[in-house]
């Protein structure tokens, strides 16, 4: 009669072994998905921070086009007032001179506070990336290491069923009638 016993131990390992068969099958799922989350994440990101940037390029680009203008503006008076040759052309040419340095060093300015706010915007997106990253590697770590889990389970389960199985055939032989 253990072979009644040992059979029913079978059907429960084997009942056991389908659950983490399938266990292993939503793990495998779960990467996929997650995997293509944070590949839509991580485009996201990338398309965000290339708008930032092509914002600040915009309004630096915009901002430096008004200003050269301003000094080619300014320029053309300068010639002007040089082809002038008295006192009072002389006092508005070094006025027209200075507003061209004060347009110049803004516009250098700018290109500065331009370079600075690129900078502090990508290394805002790559702390987001990082961050995205970071987490697709904590979940991928627990993922795996349940699958290891699982497979040493299943490996075990595997191991005691094909004990079972010659204990089994060992237990059938043994108590088998013999009419002789």
């Amino acid at each position: 009669m253990a072979w009644v016993t040992l059979a029913l131990r079978k059907k429960e390992l084997k009942a056991t072994h389908s659950y983490y068969v399938k266990r292993d099958l939503e793990i495998a799922r779960a990467e996929r998905q997650d995997a293509r989350r944070y590949q839509y994440e991580q485009t996201v990101i990338n398309n965000d921070q290339q708008e930032e940037l092509s914002d600040l390029r915009s309004a630096y680009m915009s901002d430096r086009t008004g200003k050269r203008e301003q000094i080619n503006q300014l320029r053309e008076q300068l010639s002007i007032f040089n082809s002038k040759n008295d006192d009072t052309s002389a006092a508005q040419a070094q006025d027209i001179n200075n507003q061209i340095s004060d347009l110049q060093q803004q516009i250098s300015d700018a290109k500065e506070t331009y370079e600075y706010d690129t900078n502090i915007t990508k290394e805002f997106w790559e702390d987001e990336l990082a961050m995205i990253e970071n987490e697709a590697n904590d979940v991928e770590t627990a993922y795996e290491m349940e699958k290891v889990d699982i497979e040493t389970q299943m490996e075990s389960i595997s191991n005691e069923i094909e004990a079972i199985d010659s204990q089994l055939s060992t237990e059938i032989k043994n108590n088998t009638i013999k009419l002789s």
